[in-house]
């Protein structure tokens, strides 16, 4: 291997700086710039994450802009990322930081995965970019790469597997320029070791990939037990009233904390069971198709006109179901963060409104 540990680091970085893609956050240094990438590339693809990026820095340029803005200004900018949880958490650290280290970034892995929402990878990646410390990072891409240079069949599934996937990473990481290896690694898995279709005659370490000598390159990671997605159905209402539509703003605790969406159940009884049987002639807007890591999303949209904001005394009964709520004109959902399944619902509404 130690050849190997000689020829990767060199190969990579003199191919990096000949190929790596021209993204926003490789023209900065800046820790918070790209912790804010490291955080927003996370189950996001890079095409997606451009113009959020952009947008961001444009509206939050410093860490302390964002330690200043609510956290509802945040999701604002957050919302049609998916996965808010990421947006939470940098709000919290970075509120963290302004407060208890002077608007510092802290500049080891150490210090820096005591921070809310940053773990080992990201950690090793603002700390080897942003500051230039000798540290691994072990991304999807970056566990591509490894297991098929040296044909590690172990289950990538397993702790133990990932371990020995951080040691090799860490030795292979240089003195020099650690940041650029560890952009080199990310990028070879982004573009040329991919999953499907490995463009190997392109790879500058190909002649040192166990995988490709063995024909197998697609064979690794290995990952022994496979996630079945999990189909979901759901429903959501729109309920009308003189030009204006009912919106709630979710607890911080939910999944879809202080975001805001249409009042949504699991499924069209709960909703009647919930608001009475004024609802059971809701008419069926449309179904929104919405995919998530884990599982797949079937929502139906329901729509409902009323006569008066006063709902029949069996629906007032249940006034509950729509707490934190607020009658919002169509014109003006857009000023509201929603999730992306909901911001799905505000298009078709915005798109065909009088």
């Amino acid at each position: 291997m130690s050849n190997k540990k000689e020829f990767i680091p060199m190969a990579l970085l003199k191919w990096y700086y000949k190929a790596a893609r021209d993204l926003p956050w490789r023209k900065t240094k800046d820790p918070y710039k790209i912790w804010v990438s490291e955080i927003m590339l996370q189950q996001t693809q890079v095409d997606t994450v451009i113009p959020y990026y952009e947008k961001w820095i444009k509206r939050f340029p410093a860490l302390q802009h964002v330690a200043k803005a609510k956290l509802s200004d945040v999701l604002k900018s957050w919302a049609g990322l998916g996965y808010y949880r990421r947006a939470r958490m940098l709000h919290q650290a970075a509120c963290q930081i302004a407060k208890n280290l002077q608007s510092k970034i802290p500049q080891t892995p150490l210090e820096l995965v005591k921070l809310p929402g940053i773990g080992r990878y990201t950690a090793g990646a603002i700390a080897s970019i942003a500051f230039g410390v000798r540290t691994p990072v072990l991304d999807g891409n970056v566990i591509r790469v490894l297991t098929r240079l040296f044909a590690i069949s172990d289950d990538v599934g397993k702790g133990k597997t990932l371990d020995k996937l951080w040691e090799i990473a860490e030795s292979l990481v240089p003195g020099k320029n650690p940041g650029d290896f560890n952009q080199a690694l990310m990028e070879l898995g982004a573009t040329l070791c991919t999953p499907e279709n490995p463009q190997c005659q392109k790879c500058p370490v190909s002649s040192h990939c166990k995988a490709h000598e063995k024909k197998k390159e697609t064979y690794f990671p290995v990952k022994l037990r496979k996630e079945k997605l999990e189909k979901k159905r759901t429903v959501a209402l729109v309920l009308r009233d003189n030009g204006t539509v009912l919106i709630q703003k979710q607890p911080e605790t939910a999944r879809w904390g202080c975001l805001w969406t249409f009042p949504h159940w699991e499924n069209k009884k709960m909703m009647i069971k919930d608001l009475g049987t004024d609802l059971k002639n809701s008419k069926h807007r449309l179904t929104i198709h919405h995919g998530f890591t884990r599982y797949q999303i079937r929502l139906d949209v329901y729509e409902k006109q009323l006569t008066h904001r006063y709902f029949s005394r069996e629906v007032r009964i249940n006034f509950r179901a729509f707490s934190r709520s607020r009658w919002v004109k169509v014109r003006d959902l857009a000023k509201f963060a929603f999730p992306s399944p909901h911001q799905k619902i505000v298009k078709e509404l915005m798109d065909h409104a009088n």
